[in-house]
């Protein structure tokens, strides 16, 4: 499934870079995910705990950086995850690139290829879609936060995705757009 989000923020494209290019302050924009541990200067390795119910999912993967061209300011990274109890995986091949705008601030752009097996699957594409609409949301607001933080500021720790409230948010935006 191929994924194409863009949105814009005001700060400057090499502040914003600054935070693109290090996967660790991406990370903690991320729903539920955590760098647990960095394997060399491109590769990591980290969580996801996804919540349904009462009970949280936790998925186990690695995070690579294929490509990281500074000077045009793009990044391009692979990341496969297992879930911990052997019931699916996923992997995303994502490029991220900005562009400077007219006014000073920053327009980023990502185009990511996501496949999934398992339970997450079987919900189909449309739920997909926007779960993916939805964490995507929440992703722009934490990058927004962050990128008033410095550098170097302490991070929290990753609350888990609600995948019960994310899957019933879904339904209802594929419902609308139906009717």
């Amino acid at each position: 499934m191929r994924i194409e989000k863009t949105f814009q923020v005001k700060e400057p494209i090499d502040q914003v870079w600054s935070l693109l290019s290090d996967p660790r302050r991406v990370a903690t924009c991320v729903p539920g995910a955590k760098i647990t541990e960095q394997v060399d200067e491109k590769t990591y390795k980290g969580t996801i705990s996804v919540k349904v119910g009462p009970s949280a999912t936790d998925y186990k993967g690695e995070l690579e950086i294929l490509r990281l061209d500074a000077e045009n300011h793009e990044i391009e990274i692979l990341g496969k995850g297992q879930d911990v109890r052997g019931r699916g995986s996923a992997s995303m091949k994502m490029t991220g690139k900005l562009r400077s705008l007219e006014d000073g601030g920053t327009e980023v752009t990502s185009v990511s290829e996501v496949n999934v097996v398992g339970i997450l699957a079987q919900m189909g594409s449309r739920v997909i879609s926007e779960v993916s609409n939805i964490m995507f949301g929440q992703f722009v607001k934490n990058f927004q936060a962050q990128l008033q933080q410095p550098a170097d500021a302490a991070t929290g720790e990753a609350k888990p995705i609600n995948a019960a409230s994310l899957a019933w948010a879904a339904a209802k935006g594929a419902f609308h757009r139906q009717s």
